[in-house]
């Protein structure tokens, strides 16, 4: 199977851990969880720590960062963790190459959009070609999503110029300078671009219903874990715990709460929270249809390795 050599990284650093991990950890009621800090990709997993929800449930859980992708995936495949936050991009190609992995809500609509300078003179997707756009790095979601986008607009993604910039205060600079004409933006990033004085304009929805293509469908964040801890005692509390907290944003009473939240948790600038907490409401169904999974598979696989949809069967663990 031919795979971007990031999403190669990945799998190969899986199976590493796999072969050398201690097969678990032990079933006494702790759990383990990998996440991406300060990140609203993480978000249902904050909350249900912030307000009780897995103390409720009987439930001793550490939280452990991951820089990225690859190494949260690779710590829940060698038995660093229990549980891990995922992408598509991360998570499909593992299953592909027989990594027993599932996923359980809440799954976390994509919250990504491309974003614009003021002097970039893009204001449509059409206007892409030849203009430099910030990612974090080259191959991963945010470079998915840009040339999903491309493709179903019939536009080469070749004919777009990414710039790697890291995170998004890395990214900042470059489009303070006019090195970069658009961004690939999360509701939060884009908040932290206004707080500093860079006003971005999304050219691309993130409000999975009002939009279409990847942006109705995608999946940004997929809360994954191992066949073994899906056969341990911890699997019903834990899926209790984070559907709990799915309901926790949902609800408009917490908008105070969560946007605080917001701001401790992720830098969110006060100021800000509530906008952005205003767009994560909507962003986290306990549910989702097999077809919606297989769009995204086929999506992974229109990216990486070209597999057919039927490889990844839907199999939730709640």
């Amino acid at each position: 199977m031919k795979l971007r050599p990031f999403v190669g990284t990945v799998i190969a650093a899986a199976l590493l851990l796999s072969a050398c991990g201690e097969g678990g950890r032990p079933n006494d009621g702790s759990v383990a969880i990998g996440v991406y800090p300060a990140s609203a990709l993480s978000l249902p997993v904050y909350v249900a720590v912030q307000q009780g929800m897995f103390d409720k449930e009987g439930l001793h859980v550490e939280l452990i960062d991951g820089k990225n992708g690859p190494e949260l995936i690779s710590g829940l495949i060698g038995g660093t963790t229990d549980l891990a936050v995922g992408a598509p991009g991360t998570v499909v190609p593992a299953i592909e190459q027989g990594q027993s992995l599932r996923p359980l809500s809440p799954y976390g609509s994509i919250d990504l959009a491309i974003a614009v300078t003021k002097d970039s003179g893009i204001t449509t997707i059409e206007d892409l070609p030849g203009k430099r756009i910030a990612i974090p790095s080259r191959g991963g979601a945010a470079e998915q999503f840009v040339n999903q986008l491309l493709a179903e607009r019939n536009i080469d993604a070749s004919t777009v110029q990414f710039i790697a910039a890291a995170p998004t205060a890395s990214q900042i600079p470059l489009a303070r300078k006019g090195d970069i004409d658009a961004a690939v933006l999360t509701a939060a990033s884009q908040a932290v671009f206004d707080a500093q004085g860079i006003p971005m304009t999304a050219i691309t929805e993130v409000d999975p219903v009002g939009s279409d293509g990847v942006s109705s469908y995608g999946l940004g964040t997929v809360l994954v874990t191992t066949a073994t801890f899906a056969e341990s005692d911890a699997a019903t509390p834990v899926c209790a715990a984070l559907e709990a907290a799915a309901g926790w944003i949902a609800d408009p009473a917490n908008e105070l709460a969560g946007a605080q939240l917001l701001t401790e948790r992720m830098n969110v600038p006060a100021d800000k929270a509530n906008q952005v907490w205003a767009s994560q409401k909507s962003l986290w169904p306990v549910q989702i249809s097999a077809d919606r999974w297989t769009q995204n598979v086929a999506w992974v696989n229109n990216q990486t390795s070209g597999k057919s949809d039927a490889d990844v069967p839907f199999d939730p663990l709640c």
